[in-house]
């Protein structure tokens, strides 16, 4: 390890400040410090391969890290560019940055980002057209989920990043106009290695049917197959499944189902067992569909989000399916920002930054629901749900990174 062996903080600063990637006039705190004669940095090739390993891996987790970092010589290119060292970076830093969103329903899947230069991905870069009647449904682990509404009913998996796409055909049990609405997930199964993704489908009969019935299941890329379909008689009057992206909540994926007079059920289906639950919210929340959102609870459980104006409610599910009021959350500093707003709406949830996305008259607000600090993010108004895109970029030796380099030049 680079600091075990006697290095300091000092010296990883010293070795990035002569690759340009620290601006020179910053202390080993990260604090500004009086400009002194330049001195000539100690070159790269001085230290190890392994050393010099450990030091880019405490780069910061942006799009434009590696890349620049490349550029300083071959020897750091061939570093940064070896796919072993790019899964020791996210494992490294875990949470992956808040690229963007995508709009939900758009015919070029419109891509939104957030960063700025030279951190912003080219919003071109990650747009891809849909076909008619085609729409994201979810986004997780770098991987984008389409589908499409109208018979012969498609799933379209898509990583933006490799530029890889994979098109899934309905099991024919559920492709057919007994079928109200459908909804889906993508994700990538904690256990499994290289680009191996799941995929859960989620479907109920139409209004009017002698009973409201859901069904379930899970598509494996590793085996190319679909699960045995699972299902679930709901005990409440729900009939409408959400058009919202799933919350992954522990090992299972939750939406919530809804009819007009406002009343909700949260849906489980449980990735291991994929079985189907339902649980009721409590009688007291009546809401409007965008007022509402699942989130986890601190300690990784069930809960959701009520809105109400400028005020929110966090509430956790006990064991017994007994839910509790967890906290109340003031957004009274979005105030001065919101003028001329009557309500903001929750529109996104980004799991890997535990912050929902509330839309405005003023524009988009990313709130950490864990110190409650917030900023805009888009200046659009009114437009429809999204879906939050967090990954590391580049990622994985299929996105060559000189690519990168010329975007981030540009």
């Amino acid at each position: 390890d680079f600091y075990a062996s006697g290095a300091t903080a000092g010296d990883a600063l010293r070795l990035l400040r002569g690759a340009a990637l620290v601006s020179p006039s910053m202390s080993t705190r990260g604090e500004m410090s009086p400009r002194r004669r330049s001195t000539s940095p100690p070159p790269p090739a001085s230290l190890p391969d392994d050393m010099l390993g450990e030091i880019l891996l405490r780069l910061p987790p942006r799009p434009s890290s590696l890349p620049r970092a490349s550029l300083v010589s071959k020897r750091w290119y061939s570093l940064v560019a070896d796919p072993q060292f790019q899964r020791r970076f996210r494992d490294h830093h875990g949470k992956p940055p808040l690229l963007g969103f995508f709009l939900q329903e758009s015919p070029s899947s419109a891509f939104v980002p957030i960063l700025d230069r030279p951190d912003r991905i080219p919003r071109g870069r990650f747009s891809m057209p849909l076909s008619e009647g085609t729409h994201i449904v979810d986004c997780r682990h770098g991987l984008v989920l389409s589908l499409s509404r109208s018979p012969p009913h498609r799933l379209l998996v898509w990583d933006p990043v490799a530029r890889e796409q994979r098109r899934l055909v309905f099991p024919p049990e559920l492709d057919n106009d007994q079928m109200l609405r459908f909804n889906g997930a993508v994700l990538r199964p904690a256990r499994s290695q290289g680009s191996h993704f799941q995929v859960a489908l989620i479907a109920h009969y139409k209004v009017g049917n002698p009973c409201t019935r859901v069904f379930a299941c899970l598509y494996s890329s590793e085996t190319g197959i679909w699960s045995k379909i699972n299902s679930l008689q709901l005990q409440s009057s729900i009939s409408l499944l959400g058009p919202g992206p799933s919350t992954l909540i522990g090992n299972s994926l939750c939406w919530l189902l809804w009819e007009p007079s406002d009343n909700y059920v949260i849906l489980e289906f449980d990735l291991d067992t994929q079985s189907l639950t339902e649980t009721e919210l409590p009688p007291q929340v009546e809401a409007p569909l965008l007022k509402l959102r699942i989130v986890p609870t601190e300690d990784g459980g069930l809960g959701f989000i009520h809105l109400s104006g400028l005020h929110g409610q966090l509430w956790k599910r006990e064991p017994g399916s007994v839910w509790v009021l967890d906290r109340a959350i003031e957004f009274e500093e979005l105030r001065s920002v919101c003028k001329g707003d009557r309500y903001p709406r929750v529109v996104g949830f980004s799991e890997d930054s535990n912050a929902i996305l509330l839309q405005t008259n003023s524009g988009v607000f990313m709130v950490y629901l864990r110190s409650m600090e917030f900023k805009k993010i888009s200046n659009m108004g009114v437009i429809r749900l999204r879906c939050p895109f967090a990954c590391f970029y580049p990622a994985g030796n299929s996105q060559p990174l000189y690519i990168s380099v010329r975007s981030i030049i540009r």
